[in-house]
């Protein structure tokens, strides 16, 4: 079965993608609509955490992670340069998360086209995967709306960065404090990490002839290199 339009698709990539993989098959500018949303998402969460949040609470949580093996020289350096750029953090966060999605999903979109081609029958081109990868994204938006919902439902202003994170391995499970060698590994890692893994594998499932342990492995081949290298620079 396939998703019948663009919005429908938007709501069977969380309770049925499988559908959604295969109307995107034939479908033109469907992806459009899902970058809007996850790019919506993202500014009004950011937008809200910042214009919400104490921003002198936020320069000393970023001084006290930036300055951890500092001098007291070095410290007051720091405080300096992050004092001078508080007042446009938020324009800064959501033009980085933007373009971190834009940039991150071209290379995304390469590596799926290059594994693509060990199917023959695969003659899907860059743009098409480059909407593919948008929709693997989609996971952003229930993590937006998540941020919204703490930073609204807060009982203080004194509102930590790691709220972006509030759904990471180390948030939920681990607990390593700040300073510890695995700290921002664990963040970045969490449950939509996951999620956007096990889309890619069925989108690709369905794209291709690959056998479901083929997709799986291609899905998280991308995050294994890179978490992977992440983790032995940090152990070293």
């Amino acid at each position: 079965m396939s998703s019948s339009n663009a919005l429908s698709a938007c709501v069977d990539i969380f309770i049925s993608p499988s559908k959604t993989f295969n109307g995107l098959k034939d479908a033109k500018g469907w992806s459009w609509l899902a970058f809007t949303l996850i790019a919506t998402a993202l500014v009004i969460s950011t937008y809200v955490f910042y214009t919400n949040a104490d921003s002198q609470f936020i320069l000393e949580e970023q001084v006290a992670a930036a300055s951890i093996d500092a001098t007291i020289g070095e410290q007051k350096m720091i405080r300096q340069s992050m004092e001078q750029s508080i007042d446009s953090q938020v324009w800064f966060a959501i033009g980085g998360g933007l373009f971190a999605i834009i940039i991150m999903n071209a290379l995304i979109a390469g590596y799926y086209l290059l594994v693509s081609k060990q199917d023959p029958d695969a003659q899907h081109s860059y743009g098409a995967w480059y909407g593919f990868g948008v929709w693997t994204m989609m996971p952003a938006v229930i993590s937006s709306l998540g941020i919204l919902a703490l930073v609204l439902t807060a009982s203080t202003d004194q509102l930590s960065m790691s709220i972006f994170n509030y759904a990471s391995i180390n948030q939920l499970i681990l607990g390593l404090p700040l300073g510890h060698s695995l700290y921002s590994l664990t963040e970045a890692i969490s449950i939509f990490t996951v999620w956007g893994i096990a889309l890619a594998a069925i989108g690709l499932k369905c794209w291709t002839n690959f056998s479901l342990n083929k997709a799986i492995l291609f899905a998280a081949l991308p995050n294994v290199i890179i978490f992977g290298i992440w983790a032995i620079i940090a152990l070293v």
